[in-house]
């Protein structure tokens, strides 16, 4: 997923938690790492907050994206109840992303702003261009015996591995976002939900990261699934 072609075109992490300070009490804090100082108000910051925060659609949309002046590969989605980092040019898991979560989620969890995280999520879109995986990949589908691979197909998977859950989506002859290219898309979304995991002098904060670290190895492993010999080879995946 890191070397050769770089099918990943969406790639983000976030959690949702609990806090008795609205979001622009978290700006200040991410200006100070790495910059994150270019503030852009998203459209939901019109409605008023007494409905936004007592709609449940609308209680974790994000307020604001922030990004940097230095370290353009990355933005910041931050709302009331909810924080995200997304990635603009994947390159590795280990070298790059996680490393910057944690130095993003290091400096708003020793803030003291936050009373309770309840649910954290890693997200990875792939897309791969030209390629339909339900003939190149590892997922065999027929009905009634007749092959069916040459449709326009759309599989999603719910399903958990310990605590962490995962969607697994994925269709072929379809576009991704504005991109007029035809391909596959495999999204996957792992995540702990209803984690209540109270941030008080109890909380470690390693621990935490490593569950971070654990959603992409099942996120991986769930996308390996997908992937066949034949495609590895192809995207030196």
């Amino acid at each position: 997923m890191s070397n050769g072609i770089n099918t990943i075109v969406d790639c983000i992490f976030d959690i949702s938690f609990e806090s008795s300070v609205g979001a622009e009490n978290f700006l200040s804090i991410l200006a100070n790492v790495d910059g994150f100082e270019e503030i852009l108000k998203l459209p939901i910051h019109q409605i008023p907050d007494a409905i936004r925060k007592n709609d449940p659609n609308l209680k974790m949309q994000p307020l604001y994206e922030i990004r940097s002046k230095t370290n353009t590969d990355y933005r910041v989605v931050l709302g009331d109840n909810s924080i995200g980092i997304t990635v603009n040019n994947y390159t590795r898991w280990k070298e790059a992303f996680f490393p910057q979560i944690k130095q993003i989620f290091s400096a708003i969890l020793d803030s003291n702003k936050i009373q309770k995280i309840n649910r954290i999520g890693l997200r990875y879109v792939d897309f791969l261009k030209d390629e339909n995986i339900f003939l190149t990949g590892e997922i065999k589908v027929d009905i009634n015996e007749q092959t069916v691979v040459d449709k326009k197909m759309f599989l999603r998977v719910e399903d958990a591995i310990a605590n962490i859950s995962y969607n697994k989506t994925i269709s072929n002859n379809t576009k991704f976002q504005n991109n007029p290219d035809i391909g596959s898309i495999i999204d996957i979304i792992t995540f702990v939900d209803n984690k209540n995991l109270l941030i008080d002098d109890s909380f470690d904060k390693e621990s935490f990261f490593v569950e971070v670290d654990e959603l992409h190895n099942v996120n991986k492993e769930k996308f390996k699934e997908v992937i066949s010999d034949e495609l590895v080879a192809r995207y030196k995946l």
